[in-house]
């Protein structure tokens, strides 16, 4: 035995240490799967790869029994999720392939939301070893404070890839490079895409992206742009040629350089006409408005238009609908009509019509206390009655904010929290009312007032939450003191960044069909504006005209920007974003319907209101009407101004080509077609003058020929003129502003 021993005695050292290398291997790598950190390592991975969005596990009543909180915003809350809950079953350390939470994401069992790691995946390795470790929370590490993504904005070709940098700064100053566990998102996929390692690839087409990343609550952006592939002379002369009338066309021009796409042309003068009569007036112009502007040779008549039509009765019908939509001026069918939305639609209209200063105007109807009979604005109370309708409702409206996902998470896409959703609730924790028959009712009688003591509780801690604005410190409201007099007070200060912003990219949308900041009414940080220097000079506009409504229209309608054509040149065909062109857009319902009045000169009835009030003069949403409804005209049950439609569809086709309400129009005995079969001028002359009342122009060569043929093939004139402009009210050219 002992010469056996001594025979392989030189083998004990190399297996000593080949067993200490062993050791010292296992010992460093558990050292280092025991320095995983559960916030830092493993919740970012369950958000790249989705585990924790809205539509799985980060749904608020989680799926298939995991439930996991909306993109990792509560880290304790997915920790014990994932290790504790259901005691335990989604992880076994002593085999962690075995472990549920792996076997489901590689599809090694059934999985709703299919494959989503590969054994030989990173992400996979780094769970499988905080599995091992048994999983670790963490060794109290640092925590983020800021995401930044490189390049910020870069230029790019088309059909070329780039690649995206994520770095995490973190409370001690470190830095950590942080790409593959990024959530990236392209905010416009037809421009550029982008994978899941943050490697962008342009698309062939014109025009500019915003790659959004999210990692561990925190957001960043990268502004990719990709202008034409070339600039011809020829777009280089127009480029160049663009008359700058003021600051709108400043920036505009700046932007369609960056991007090589020229500006359309300047519109004729009956177009420029129809447009800008139809979206400050509501209405066509009239043929005599359409003869004595196309007849007017001063070099300043459009200027001289946009102040006769905001000096208009019409142009506060037109505004005092918009708000009522906004501000849920609505009856909900109550019988009979209840002064309430009667009352407030008049002062809508009212403070249109006097060009009320816009921060007084919104001051009234947040602050509206007493009886909607002897404080119209107090209606708006009517409707927007509990707190978390308060919140969402002042946000969305008057800062352009969609906060209300704030209110049971952390926001996805933007900084807020519950603590500001709270803080912002606060203000409005005083009011009470008193009289009425109750909610459904909304009687009239009811009063609005302040109590001297109300408090806000935060859903998760149980704290009492002190007023406070959105980036805002803490208030401390007196017991006297009405507290949305103070929230006003922070909405209305210099340097809001969201008060005049809201307000002059809602009204950019009313007039180019889309806002520089698109949805209209969700200004943040992942969706920037196309233009951003043009949002921020047009609202310190707004603030130093001292929040002059009509002098942000003003600008708009007398902007070359605004005045351009609708047809698209070749070189910009797919630019729909950054003002080459008009964008067309179809009239809304009740423009939509006055203008078929108009044009038929057979008004449309509506029960107990005088014979010639025109749809867009409806002081609420329940008179009835079919037309208006298949046109998209909003309940009002929401403040976001994407519960009107536009979109066509075959029922609308249907509806003005055969339904009868229509067909009466143009067959009325007395109506527009039986007065031009009646008259006694010449065809062209009358044929010329039906062109000018439908769309503002005469009809061109071939139009004219046609109408002509027709009208000599027909013995009912009467009839013939009646298919002739059931004919023109069926048109694209009608129906849509361009």
């Amino acid at each position: 035995m002992n010469n056996l021993v001594q025979r392989f005695s030189w083998i004990l050292p190399c297996v000593t240490i080949a067993i200490t290398m062993c050791v010292c291997t296992v010992g460093a790598a558990n050292e280092t799967a025991s320095r995983l950190d559960f916030t830092n390592d493993v919740a970012p991975i369950l958000t790249k790869l989705g585990c924790n969005a809205g539509g799985c596990h980060g749904k608020s009543t989680g799926r298939g029994g995991f439930k996991l909180s909306l993109f990792g915003f509560n880290a304790h809350e997915d920790f014990d999720s994932v290790s504790r809950a259901s005691r335990g079953r989604r992880i076994f350390p002593a085999s962690p392939d075995d472990s549920l939470l792996l076997k489901k994401a590689t599809m090694t069992v059934p999985h709703g939301g299919g494959r989503r790691l590969d054994r030989s995946d990173p992400e996979y390795r780094l769970l499988r070893d905080w599995i091992a470790a048994n999983m670790p929370w963490g060794t109290g590490a640092a925590r983020i404070e800021q995401l930044q993504i490189a390049p910020a904005e870069r230029q790019m070709k088309r059909a070329e890839k780039l690649q995206l940098t994520a770095t995490a700064i973190y409370s001690d100053g470190s830095h950590r490079d942080v790409t593959r566990l990024v959530r990236f998102s392209s905010g416009n996929p037809a421009v550029a895409e982008v994978g899941a390692n943050g490697l962008v690839q342009t698309k062939n087409r014109t025009g500019e992206t915003t790659i959004v990343g999210l990692y561990q609550g925190r957001t960043a952006v990268s502004r990719v742009i990709t202008p034409a592939a070339n600039a011809t002379a020829e777009v280089e002369r127009r480029l160049a040629e663009f008359d700058v009338a003021n600051l709108i066309d400043r920036h505009v021009i700046e932007k369609l350089k960056l991007l090589r796409v020229p500006p359309a042309a300047i519109v004729d003068d009956g177009t420029f006409l129809r447009r800008s009569t139809v979206q400050i007036a509501g209405r066509l112009p009239t043929l005599m408005e359409t003869q004595a502007f196309l007849d007017d040779q001063s070099s300043n008549k459009r200027e001289q238009l946009i102040e006769r039509l905001l000096a208009s009765e019409e142009y506060a019908d037109q505004f005092a609908q918009k708000w009522s939509d906004l501000l849920r001026n609505k009856r909900r069918g109550q019988k009979p009509r209840i002064p309430g939305t009667i009352a407030f639609h008049r002062w809508i209209r009212n403070a249109i019509a006097a060009n009320m200063p816009y921060d007084q105007f919104v001051r009234e109807i947040i602050t509206a206390t007493g009886n909607v009979t002897v404080n119209p604005p107090a209606q708006w109370y009517a409707e927007v009655r509990y707190l978390d309708r308060y919140v969402d409702d002042t946000a969305q409206v008057f800062l352009g904010i969609r906060i209300g996902c704030a209110r049971c998470h952390h926001h996805p896409f933007e900084k807020f929290s519950q603590d500001d959703y709270y803080g912002m609730a606060a203000f409005f924790a005083r009011i009470d009312r008193k009289g009425g028959a109750g909610v459904a009712e909304r009687r009239a009688d009811e009063t609005v007032f302040i109590k001297a003591a109300g408090e806000v509780l935060h859903p998760l801690t149980g704290k009492v939450v002190s007023p406070r604005g959105l980036d805002g410190e803490e208030l401390e409201i007196a017991p006297y003191e009405d507290p949305r007099q103070a929230l006003v007070d922070w909405m209305q200060e210099p340097d809001n960044p969201y008060f005049a912003r809201a307000f002059v990219n809602r009204m950019w949308a009313h007039f180019f069909g889309r806002g520089l900041v698109e949805p209209m009414d969700d200004l943040r940080a992942t969706n920037p504006a196309t233009i951003e220097p043009l949002l921020d000079e047009l609202a310190a506009e707004f603030i130093n005209s001292k929040f002059d409504m009509k002098h942000v229209i003003r600008l708009i309608c007398t902007s070359n920007t605004y005045q351009l054509s609708s047809q698209a040149q070749d070189e910009d065909l797919d630019e729909t974003e950054n003002h080459s062109r008009f964008y067309p857009q179809r009239m809304p319902a009740e423009v939509l319907l006055d203008a078929l009045d108009q044009t038929s000169a057979v008004v449309t009835r509506y029960k107990g209101l005088p014979v010639k009030t025109r749809a867009i003069q409806l002081p609420d949403e329940d008179y009835s009407n079919e037309f208006l409804r298949l046109f998209g005209r909003p309940k009002r049950e929401s403040a976001c101004e994407c519960e009107r439609t536009s979109q066509p569809s075959l029922a609308q086709s249907i509806f003005v080509m055969n339904n009868r309400f229509i067909l009466d129009k143009t067959t009325s005995k007395d109506n527009y077609a039986a007065a031009l079969a009646a008259d006694q001028r010449s065809d062209p002359e009358k044929l010329g003058e039906l062109f000018l009342t439908a769309f503002s122009r005469e009809p061109t060569p071939l139009e004219m020929r046609n109408a002509i043929e027709y009208l000599a093939s027909e013995t009912d004139k009467r009839k013939a003129y009646g298919n002739l402009l059931w004919a023109l009210m069926n048109t694209k050219e009608f129906m849509y502003i361009h």
